[in-house]
């Protein structure tokens, strides 16, 4: 608990935030000397690391030293700092401060492209996303950002699977592509891709724990599957609906949804949605809606009518501590 701004302190206030016995005596307390962290400051500036000192310098201090890092788009709110990269970079721990050094983080992949529309291309699945935590040290991590995969162009090209994103050993898998009629299923993805409205042509599997399955289309209805997201299948395509996109998960760094599936296109009048998080949309007569950047959404796929399926979204990495 940090020491009073203004008003009374005393020795005892100081010795109760520092630690220390008695008898007091101030001499005990500079930066650096083994009770006061060094870097220490407060409403007047540094703690001196040797010279004059006096209780003035102590208003406002506290015996918490954060993590200092640099890297990304940096923001502080609510005592929290926040890293959000949106391409590749660096995060240079410098110090850990008192902390334990523990980090929390959330890393979400390149979403995959939506197929071409020969018929109902299948929407792109979700880049794959994972919360964790770590504890780091005084160091440099390379952050690598995963772009998303390409929707797929006429005469029945699948959607491309989007690219890994990865930091601290860790990392997730792209997007599957979406499915075209009479193409197999894509490989699975961190999500996978949805299903074409030629009932046996995919959809394709999601990697356990960074995300879910794409939906299958709707056999003769013309209308395909859509995305698997991050937090739910990709809706299946039959008859009398295109199939949505999966809807995405909650960051438990920043609270933000990303990594929704890109909805199946087809032959429905009206626009159907990709997964929340970013999925791209799907409307007949249309090109597949783009999964939206820098949050792993999935693309739409193609309408009827050989229409291109959506590019799938890039991905991005948001580290979070205490500050």
């Amino acid at each position: 608990m940090a020491l009073p701004s203004s008003g009374p302190l005393s020795l005892a206030n100081i010795q109760t935030e520092f630690g220390g016995s008695n008898p007091i005596s101030l001499s005990e307390y500079y930066a650096g000397g083994g009770r006061v962290p060094a870097g220490t400051s407060g409403t007047y500036g540094a703690v001196p690391s040797s010279g004059t000192i006096s209780i003035r310098n102590f208003y406002g201090t506290s015996n918490y030293v954060p993590i200092s890092a640099t890297g990304g788009i940096i923001t502080t709110s609510g005592g929290y700092r926040y890293h959000q990269f949106l391409g590749d970079g660096t995060f240079s721990v410098s110090t850990i401060g008192t902390t334990n050094g523990v980090v929390q983080y959330t890393i979400i992949s390149g979403g995959g492209g939506g197929a071409n529309g020969n018929g109902g291309g299948g929407g792109g699945g979700a880049g794959g996303m994972l919360n964790g935590q770590i504890t780091v040290s005084a160091t440099n991590y390379t952050v690598t950002i995963g772009g998303g995969g390409a929707g797929g162009v006429p005469n029945g090209i699948q959607g491309t699977p989007g690219s890994n994103s990865s930091v601290f050993s860790t990392s997730t898998t792209g997007g599957a592509g979406g499915t075209s009629a009479g193409q197999p299923a894509r490989p699975q993805g961190g999500s996978g891709g949805g299903g074409s409205w030629a009932g046996g042509d995919g959809p394709s599997a999601g990697i356990s724990g960074q995300g879910n399955p794409g939906g299958p289309g709707g056999g003769g209805a013309f209308n395909a599957g859509g995305g698997g997201g991050g937090g739910a299948t990709g809706g299946t395509g039959n008859a009398s609906v295109q199939g949505p996109g999966g809807n995405g998960k909650v960051s438990t760094v920043n609270g933000g949804t990303y990594a929704g599936g890109g909805a199946g296109g087809g032959r429905v009048p009206g626009t159907t949605f990709g997964g929340n998080g970013g999925g791209g949309s799907a409307t007949p007569n249309s090109v597949g809606g783009n999964g939206a950047g820098n949050t792993g959404g999935g693309g739409g796929g193609g309408s009827d009518g050989f229409r291109l399926g959506g590019n799938g979204g890039s991905g991005q990495i948001i580290i979070g501590y205490p500050y």
